[in-house]
């Protein structure tokens, strides 16, 4: 699956989205970012404002949604997503993208234990994950 095509399930069935719904991903996203917020190494790479009702969030739980198989508000509002080229700025290495990952990896298993995701959508939604993050991968440590 390439990180930025949106997602389709492996069998055709439904979508991560229409499994689970909207309220998981946005969680997912102020999970995620809570996270962030509170780590030095890779902070200074995000927005000041990572608060719940910031546009970093709602960027970012647009984008989940989409990929995820939700509303198209991402891209009718941003344009298609470049999920690369948009983070070509930052020097991302593997430390990085390993610190990102593990706050993803603890949000999605927060998200999992409050909204009851069954283990198949979550093992799909941290496929996803893992791999899109070493897809951002653009620097050597």
């Amino acid at each position: 699956m390439h990180p930025i095509t949106p997602s389709q399930s492996p069998s055709s069935g439904p979508t991560v989205y229409e499994r689970i719904g909207a309220a998981p991903l946005a969680d997912f996203a102020v999970g995620l970012y809570r996270r962030i917020a509170e780590d030095a190494s890779i902070r200074s790479m995000f927005s000041d404002d990572l608060s719940p009702g910031s546009a970093a969030v709602g960027d970012m739980r647009e984008f989940v949604t989409q990929f995820f198989g939700g509303p198209n508000a991402y891209s009718d509002r941003k344009g298609h997503p470049r999920l690369r080229a948009r983070h070509m700025r930052f020097a991302i290495g593997q430390t990085a993208r390993d610190a990102w990952l593990g706050h993803a990896m603890a949000a999605l298993d927060e998200v999992a234990a409050a909204h009851a995701i069954d283990s198949a959508t979550l093992a799909e939604m941290r496929a996803y994950f893992a791999h899109a993050s070493a897809f951002m991968i653009n620097h050597s440590d």
